[in-house]
Formats: structure tokens, sequence, C-alpha cells
């Protein structure tokens, strides 16, 4: 399990599941995976682009720590400079309800 959504985080309505997506750099959903390795388990984060399917962040990391979910927004943010209206879309979990995140 990659989610932990118990917590007294503030969380935000989920605006994703009215908009109908009809071009780019109007939504990007995110989320975290995990890989089972012969020995271990990483995580996969990532971001996508709603509308083009096309992944705009990622990052592995061997912890669900915040830091993973930051990595991959910067790496976003960099790569695609998003514009006025964006929605950013996620699960309620503790990384993306962290402060440093929102």
């Amino acid at each position: 399990m990659t989610t932990d959504s118990n917590h007294h985080r503030p969380v935000y309505a989920n605006l994703a599941a009215s908009m109908v997506v009809t071009n780019i750099k109007q939504l990007w959903v995110a989320d975290i995976t995990y890989i089972r390795l012969k020995t271990e388990f990483v995580y996969l984060a990532v971001i996508l682009d709603g509308h083009a399917r096309k992944v705009v962040g990622w990052a592995l990391d061997r912890t669900l720590e915040g830091h993973l979910a930051i990595a991959v927004l910067k790496m976003a943010l960099r790569r695609r400079l998003p514009t006025v209206g964006l929605v950013h879309h996620s699960d309620r979990g503790i990384q993306y309800a962290s402060k440093d995140y929102t």
C-alpha cells in the first residue's frame, strides 16, 4: 500500500472528476506505485499530463518519504512550465498533503 491518507493535513476537492480535458497543461495527475525487485521494493512516483498521457516528471527511490513526490514535482515544473488554471490531481496521501508539497 502506497497511500497513507490517515493524517490531519488539509486535503483538497477533486477538481479532476468533473473536468473535460481537451488540451495539454490542463491537468496533471500524480501517483506513486511500488516495484518489487528480487530483494527489496522501490517506489516510482510520476506526474502525467492528463490529456497527452505523457510523463512530465518521475522519480525512483527506496522510500516513500515526501522528498520523492517533491522531486517529481520539481522535475515536472522544470520540464513543463505550467499555465494558469492547471489542475494538479493526486491521491490524498501524506506525501501530497505535506506543507512542503502544497
